[in-house]
């Protein structure tokens, strides 16, 4: 392997590193720590489609409801106390008394059986390379699925180890409420589940969305808990869904090395889909999310907003920021791309800060970096901006194409870009930066769409967002 090579190879990890923000770690602890600080969940495609995943050392194609590690065949003596949930003929024992769902009232509903047709069934959940089949309603090993009161009724689907690579099981729950009584039930099974999981134990809360479209009002939760071993967690996708006096449950998932987000879609539509017409309730229509947990950061002062970079490059799908985090930290240093060869704390910043624009529900997909150095004058920023762009103009990488795409000139501000193309490795990286006052900033994507007069405009909106 040529020189030119390792460094195309390290450029492009570096780049990648910039652009999906942290590293994955295994285990409940870095699920909190994803859910603390709003990164980036690593996945491919849309949320209705297959994704490509990595556990345990192996790629495989699954859908983006499951994980793959080793199954649990043996469910660990410390796991969470099984449930006992209902099966066809026999109804659930009453829950415990401290379980939030106590309060509904066993005997405010009707008992009419839920017809067996208003259920999942094994073809709306088989996929290609593994082997599903209906198991007893009761004893689920998936964390944080709570006592059903009597008059719910559930199906429940596993599919082994041997057959998908990892054992995942399907739970789900269909309650008919007295009348006026489904928001409070279903309050109190999203209560039950986010406090099992937020609850100061081995469980984890990682997302929380709530979803027009489906039912009268629903929710997408995903968390990550026992069982599990020293690599991997039992990560657990919930939808729940209020209809009509009907309140469903969709508990689903196994174990894996780290979750794959955003928490899907696809069993709670697919089972909305399935009691609408049986039940006499609405049919799913079209999907609009809202992230609840963790909070989005929203706009941050000094800083583009999600809106500058969709007006300015066209990509409308982009519609969040992170939170601003400091690259410097277990970092290399210097600026996130290495077509701009210089390391402003080298060259005497007081700070540097980074923030990445992306979509929510494609993790992995169009993200656009902003980078801020703070220096504690505007002789030394501007001394940086100088030598960093002649640097940027004078640098060349072998395999590369280096094109500048211009200049921007405000009031009390400048900047330059700059687009590499590399055929051997078919990318495109487009970069800028801009001075203003003592904080010098660069703009980054690897978006091959963004042309030079967009990204100089996305250059003009940070330079006025930055200040003095």
């Amino acid at each position: 392997m040529t020189d030119g090579f390792d460094d195309e190879l390290n450029r492009q990890l570096a780049s990648l590193e910039s652009q999906l923000g942290s590293a994955r770690l295994p285990g409940a602890a870095a699920a909190r720590q994803r859910a603390a600080r709003r990164t980036r969940h690593q996945v491919t495609g849309g949320v209705l489609g297959g994704v490509a995943i990595i556990a345990m050392g192996v790629i495989g194609i699954t859908q983006p409801t499951f994980t793959t590690a080793p199954a649990p065949a043996d469910t660990p003596s410390d796991g969470p106390t099984p449930t006992v949930a209902p099966t066809e003929s026999d109804a659930s024992p009453s829950p415990s008394e401290s379980d939030p769902t106590d309060d509904a009232d066993d005997d405010s509903a009707d008992t009419v059986a839920i017809p067996p047709e208003a259920f999942l069934t094994v073809e709306d959940i088989q996929i290609e390379g593994t082997d599903w089949a209906e198991v007893p309603a009761q004893d689920s090993w998936l964390p944080c699925v709570p006592h059903m009161p009597e008059n719910a009724e559930a199906r429940s689907f596993e599919s082994p180890a041997e057959s998908s690579g990892t054992a995942v099981r399907l739970d789900q729950f269909i309650e008919r409420t007295a009348a006026g009584q489904a928001e409070s039930r279903l309050d109190d099974v999203r209560r039950a589940v986010t406090d099992c999981a937020d609850g100061g134990t081995d469980t984890s809360l990682i997302e929380v969305w709530s979803v027009a479209g489906v039912g009268d009002e629903a929710y997408l939760i995903a968390l990550a808990g026992p069982p599990s071993t020293a690599e991997t967690d039992t990560y657990v996708t919930i939808g729940l869904v209020r209809s009509g006096d009907y309140v469903m449950s969709v508990f689903d998932g196994g174990a894996s090395m780290d979750y794959i987000g955003p928490a899907p879609e696809t069993n709670t539509v697919a089972a909305a889909q399935r009691m609408c017409e049986p039940l006499g309730v609405e049919c799913p229509g079209e999907l609009e999310r809202e992230q609840l947990h963790p909070e989005p950061a929203g706009d941050v002062e000094g800083w583009l907003t999600a809106t500058d970079v969709a007006e300015a490059t066209g990509l409308t799908q982009i519609t969040q920021g992170s939170d601003v985090t400091d690259p410097t930290e277990g970092g290399p240093g210097g600026w996130p791309y290495i077509g701009l060869p210089r390391d402003p704390m080298a060259d005497g910043a007081e700070s540097m800060e980074h923030r990445a624009y992306d979509d929510p529900l494609e993790p992995g997909g169009a993200t656009v970096d902003e980078t801020i150095a703070r220096f504690g004058d505007e002789a030394s920023a501007r001394e940086h901006y100088d030598q960093l762009v002649a640097a940027a103009n004078d640098f060349q990488q072998e395999g590369d194409v280096i094109t500048p795409t211009g200049t921007i000139d405000g009031d009390g501000y400048a900047g330059a870009s700059w687009r590499s193309e590399s055929s051997e490795f078919g990318t495109v990286f487009v970069y800028g930066v801009v001075v203003r006052g003592s904080n010098v900033a660069a703009v980054s994507s690897g978006v091959a769409e963004i042309t030079g007069e967009q990204l100089n405009d996305l250059l003009d909106r940070a330079a006025q967002r930055l200040g003095g």
